[in-house]
This record gives structure tokens, sequence and C-alpha cells, in this order.
């Protein structure tokens, strides 16, 4: 008789619920990236419409266009996109209850770190279909891509907890 095969391990709780936030936030600020891309893409055009539906309409349907402004543009949403991001899962994804490692402005400036590994990520992904996808479509591709590597570190790194061995008893 052998024994049962050892169950495999299973994420607690708490990494899921934050994994699920973290989702929540990423679309938001995927939205917001998206928007500000597309505007910016207008922004620095030629002919700049300087509207918002028809920036979306423009960077849906166009390529072939310049990928250099692709990456200007995608770097200006990042930025963008990294600070909203960044607010939304300080306060809500990752709050604790036993306090953090580092310091709220430590926090954003290993967030943007973090966020870097990411936008590389992204970049090379938007840059490979430039010529093959509008450039919308390519971003949004770029943005799932770099968001697994966000995730992770973020997690690790940036909102790692005070461990529970450390913290002091409360009186």
């Amino acid at each position: 008789m052998t024994d049962p095969k050892p169950a495999a391990p299973t994420p607690p709780a708490g990494f899921i619920s934050k994994y699920g936030k973290f989702l929540l936030v990423g679309l938001s600020g995927v939205v917001i990236n998206l928007a500000v891309f597309a505007v910016t893409l207008d922004a620095i055009s030629p002919n700049p419409t300087f509207s918002l539906v028809r920036s979306l309409l423009d960077s849906a349907s166009t390529r072939g266009g310049n990928p250099v402004d692709y990456l200007a543009a995608s770097a200006v949403a990042f930025v963008v996109a990294t600070l909203w991001n960044f607010f939304l899962n300080n306060l809500w994804t990752f709050r604790s209850i036993v306090g953090h490692r580092h310091p709220v402005h430590h926090r954003l400036g290993l967030y943007y770190g973090v966020s870097l590994g990411s936008l590389a990520v992204n970049e090379l992904v938007l840059f490979g279909l430039a010529f093959y996808l509008p450039p919308l479509f390519g971003q949004g591709i770029g943005i799932i891509a770099g968001s697994v590597v966000g995730f992770a570190g973020n997690y690790r790194v940036t909102f790692a907890e005070v461990s529970r061995e450390a913290t002091p008893p409360a009186n």
C-alpha cells in the first residue's frame, strides 16, 4: 500500500485576496494608462485633435506610426498610471494590520522601481508588436505581460510586512 500523494501547497487566503485586489486596481490603472497613452500620442502627433474620444479611436485603429512616439506616450502613461496604482494599492490592496517594513515614501520609491521592471517588459512587447497591431492593442498586451512582474515584486518587496515575531506585543 502506498502513501497518498501530498496535497499541493495552497496559497494563503490573504495572498489570493491581495491578488484579486491587485488585479482590480490594475484594471483601473489600465484604463488610466490607455487613456493617457492615447491622449499623449495625440498631443505629440503632427495634427493633434485634443479630444479623448478621437484620440482613443485613432490609437485603436491606426498602425505603422512612429514607434518612438509610441514609446514616449507609453512612458508618460506609465508614470501617471503607476502613481494612481500605488495610492490604491497602498490604501486598499496591501493595507497592513501589523505594519510595513518600509515607510510610505520608501514604498513609493520601491513601487516605481518594481514598476520599471514591468515597464521594461511592457515596452519590449509594445515595440515588438508596433508593426503588426494598432498601438492601443500592443500597449494593452504589454501591460498584461508586465503585470506579472509587478505583482511579484510588490508583494515580496514593496509592501512586505513586518514579521509578526518582530512586532512588539500590544499593551
